[in-house]
């Protein structure tokens, strides 16, 4: 009844859930709280009244919450503009694992003891040995708290954390009210929750600087502003919540002083019979849609969990070189976890949930350990809990303890209408052609990757993909270089269903263009709602502080004081449809939380690192958050041998790769003032080189073997040929021989006539070369006497061309003459009866050009009476006069005083 009826009711009427306040559930009628339960125990009576049995405590509870759907949920609204109804189904089917707490006797006091040191406005801190739960404590009790009245800023401290990284945070988390005066909005109250409060480095003066500025803001309510004129900021309505390990290793002693702030709580590991009662009623409620037999054995199962991990932590302490063994309740919540996977379909006997078990508790802890004796420990161990434990089962110990072990949900992952569910996949046999279908459909749409997917890389694949759709399943992948870190990440994220998110190192890249980086990343998490594996390496660590925003990510699930104001707004902006959609009020709080919530949900954050030298352990001690997953991939090159050749040129490799490891005992690492490491990716570089040269060379070989063989073939084929020519030839000869004769006499009489032809031939042409002999001294004679007249020739025209010289000035004077001419001058001339000689010789001259017949002075009379007479002496063409009319001009010159003077 209260695990059901109250919450319900609170939802469909207030819109009420944990954590958040969101739209009530609309009704067809108004329906009271009194209502609901009236119709629940109606519905109850009817069902299970006048003595009627269920047999089963599922059937129980099925029939109970067929009951609560049929009341509590009977009147909400489904139509296409409103589903509320599957909102409702919704919130009965949500029990998220990683939200699960089991309330016990330590739980409750703590709880009881925060909530009332708050609500008098005091500051608390928990202290204890990490997994003690006081995180989970914690963040339980602001769950209950209303957001509409509170605001919950959480956040991470590690080694590199700052004080100017916390005042950012803060001053992010606030708004100004007055001049000097700020605070959460108005109507809220703050509280600042601060995680392994102790991590921050001591500096050279001996002071912890966030802890100092976090002692300042509690102790007087407010902060400096760190601008140019450092103004006291007053910080109103804040309250201070703190959790820290126990000073040790990386963890530093805290200022007395600041602690004296605090009210102080050392939280205890919880008692055997807490641990009992917690898993057990965790797996309790899982089993109840399992087998009867398997639900007798839950107690059993969560009795084993707990004595092998009591006896790890008892034998297996971490030390300088095992500083990732840190096992605590985490790693028992995570094997419960696991088993929560199963289902009845695939689990159905006692034997199928205890091999289910068994390698959740392989994958927790034993893919932690780094050599073989640590290894034998834990396996030896567990084959004595399930020889002890089943017994009395016939074949269950042989079942449970088959070596090969392989739980994964990627058999159907290229099958989106099949569910893919948790199962045993048998042998490696069985899962290598789903594996090689999956690289086929990655290689398709992402660069190729030439993987072989021999033993070693199918198991190591599985260990990886079964991270992925977990929860904030984040994964610690340590290996050289060479190992598949990489490339099985990518292939397992592929089969999980996720997109691949990698950082692009360029020239100058640093933490703001990391943190760009981050803000694209949330981009795709929070707004796109994309499942993300973020993939990190050491090569990425191009600077540390790289390494404090991934410890935030892994620990809060968020980087604090990430996105600018504006920037928020933007992401607000693109959420608000899906706030809205889910049936929360899209006030700016609700969908900037509702944006944060969905960036850890979506994240799977993978580091791939190296072991070689003390770089790994010291990151893994300054950030806390990277040991929180820890699967190992060991250092192993596995080829595969298909036939006695390749057997032994396997075998032969890995001689060769493991006398080099041998001189290094270490498997490889890279010793102090040492020029030797054994990478992986090296010797599989020598190799592919080798096979490439090889390739190479024996082509070449072929090529000339062919050429040869080709050549030889050539010289045997003219053998042949010449011993046929030569036969034939001889035959021919003779042959020939007789032909020539025949021929020949034939060819004399032929030549014979052709020599008479001949003959009479040059008879004729000896006397046509007489002919032309006589014509051509003609020829030549004619050719004397044409020279004769051209020298003639040339010589009159150098005359008439000093003649025309000396006659162009009298040509122009005539001309001027000509156009000083008057009309009455003409007539003058004309009314003469008997005019002076010379002038007649000129009018005559002038008649005689013109072209008239009558050429006396009676006749020059008649062409001086013309109108146009002056004007037809202009237009007068001299160079058409000819030699007719020349001729008869030349007797009037003759005369020696018919001069230009005279006329």
């Amino acid at each position: 009844m209260e695990k059901y009826v109250p919450k319900c009711i609170d939802f469909v009427l207030e819109g009420v859930t944990d954590d958040t306040i969101t739209t009530p559930l609309q009704q067809t009628i108004p329906f009271t709280n009194l209502n609901m339960a009236t119709q629940l125990c109606t519905l109850l009576e009817v069902m299970l009244g006048d003595g009627k049995q269920v047999g089963t405590p599922q059937g129980l509870e099925a029939t109970f919450i067929f009951c609560v759907v049929g009341s509590i949920g009977a009147s909400i609204v489904q139509c296409p503009s409103c589903k509320d109804r599957d909102r409702f189904d919704k919130f009965l089917k949500v029990n998220v694992f990683a939200k699960i707490l089991v309330p016990t006797v330590d739980t409750v006091r703590s709880t009881w003891l925060l909530n009332t040191l708050l609500q008098a406005g005091k500051a608390v801190l928990f202290v204890g040995e990490s997994g003690t739960a006081k995180t989970v404590v914690i963040q339980k009790y602001f769950s209950t708290l209303p957001a509409q009245n509170w605001l919950i800023l959480s956040m991470n401290f590690s080694s590199r954390t700052t004080s100017m990284d916390v005042q950012i945070t803060i001053e992010d988390s606030v708004e100004k009210r007055t001049k000097d005066t700020y605070g959460p909005p108005v109507g809220r109250k703050m509280i600042v929750y601060v995680d392994d409060l102790n991590m921050p480095k001591v500096d050279t003066y001996g002071t912890q600087q966030p802890i100092a500025m976090l002692k300042l803001f509690v102790e007087r309510s407010g902060i400096y502003d760190r601008g140019k004129d450092l103004n006291w900021k007053n910080i109103k309505d804040g309250q201070f919540v703190g959790a820290m390990g126990r000073p040790g290793g990386a963890r530093n002693p805290v200022d007395p002083r600041f602690i004296s702030l605090f009210s102080v709580f050392e939280i205890q590991f919880p008692a055997d019979s807490s641990l009992a009662h917690i898993y057990n009623s965790i797996l309790d409620a899982h089993a109840r849609i399992l087998s009867p037999q398997i639900q007798s054995f839950v107690k059993t199962i969560t009795e084993m969990t707990l004595g092998l991990y009591a006896f790890i932590v008892e034998k297996l302490p971490p030390t300088p070189s095992r500083f990732h063994y840190i096992f605590n309740l985490r790693d028992l919540s995570r094997i419960f976890e696991g088993l929560t996977l199963s289902t009845p379909d695939k689990f159905k006997t006692v034997p199928e949930i205890v091999r289910l078990w068994r390698n959740e508790c392989l994958r927790i802890f034993f893919d932690r350990l780094i050599n073989e004796k640590d290894k034998e420990i834990v396996t030896t161990k567990l084959e004595e809990i399930v020889t002890e434990r089943l017994q009395e089962m016939p074949g269950a110990t042989e079942q449970i303890l088959k070596n090969l072990i392989l739980f994964a949900d990627y058999r159907h992952c290229l099958h989106e209408t099949v569910p893919r569910l948790y199962e045993d996949l048998g042998n490696f046999d069985f899962i290598k052609p789903h594996i090689e279908n999956v690289l086929d459909d990655y290689n398709i749409t992402n660069k190729k990757m030439n993987l072989v997917m021999f033993e070693d890389a199918l198991e190591h694949l599985t260990r990886i993909h079964r991270l992925m759709p977990l929860p904030q399943g984040n994964a610690l992948l340590v290996g050289v270089g060479g190992s598949g870190k990489k490339s099985l990440s990518k292939l397992g994220a592929f089969a999980a269903g996720c997109r691949i998110f990698e950082i692009v190192l360029t020239r100058g890249y640093n933490e703001e263009a990391f943190r760009e980086d981050l803000r694209i990343l949330c981009g795709i998490l929070g707004v796109e709602n994309k499942a993300v594996v973020f993939l990190f390496t050491d090569a990425h660590v191009v600077e540390e502080g790289f390494l404090e925003l991934i410890n935030n990510m892994l620990t809060s699930g968020m980087v604090l004081a990430l996105f600018k104001e504006e920037e928020k707004d933007a992401m607000i902006t693109q959420v608000r449809d899906a706030v809205v959609a889910s049936g929360v009020l899209d006030t700016k709080e609700n969908c900037w939380q509702y944006f944060i919530n969905r960036c850890p949900s979506n994240l799977h954050i993978t580091l791939a690192m190296s072991p070689v030298g003390d770089t790994l352990r010291t990151r893994c001690r300054n950030f806390p958050g990277m040991v929180s997953s820890f699967p190992k991939l060991p250092s192993v090159v596995h080829l595969q041998k298909n036939s006695v050749i390749s057997r032994r040129r396997c075998d032969h490799v890995c001689w060769s790769h493991g006398s080099l490891i041998s001189l290094h005992p270490e498997c490889g690492i890279r010793r102090a003032n040492s020029a030797h490491q054994v990478r992986h990716a090296q010797e599989l570089l020598g190799l592919h080189r080798y096979r490439t040269s090889l390739t190479k060379r024996r082509a070449l070989n072929l090529a000339q073997c062919k050429r040869l063989d080709g050549g030889l073939s050539k010289i045997a084929q003219a053998k042949v040929e010449v011993a046929q020519m030569q036969l034939t030839h001889q035959s021919i000869h003779v042959i020939t021989f007789s032909f020539l004769l025949v021929t020949v006499a034939e060819a004399k009489i032929v030549v014979d006539a052709k020599t008479s032809e001949c003959n009479a031939l040059l008879e004729v042409i000896s006397k046509n070369t007489e002919v032309v002999v006589a014509k051509q001294n003609i020829a030549q004679e004619k050719q004397k006497s044409l020279s004769t007249e051209s020298e003639i020739i040339q010589r009159q025209k150098v005359e008439a061309e000093v003649a025309l010289a000396e006659a162009l000035p009298a040509l122009e004077a005539a001309a001027e003459a000509l156009n000083n001419l008057k009309k009455e001058e003409i007539t003058e001339i004309r009314s003469f009866a008997k005019p002076n000689v010379y002038v007649q010789k000129v009018c005559e001259c002038v008649v005689i050009l013109r072209g008239f017949k009558d050429v006396p002075w009676r006749g020059a009379k008649q062409m001086m009476a013309d109108n146009r007479f002056l004007q037809t002496l202009l237009e007068f063409d001299k160079d058409s006069i000819t030699e007719k009319q020349m001729r008869p001009l030349r007797e009037y010159f003759r005369d020696p005083n018919m001069t230009v003077a005279m006329c």
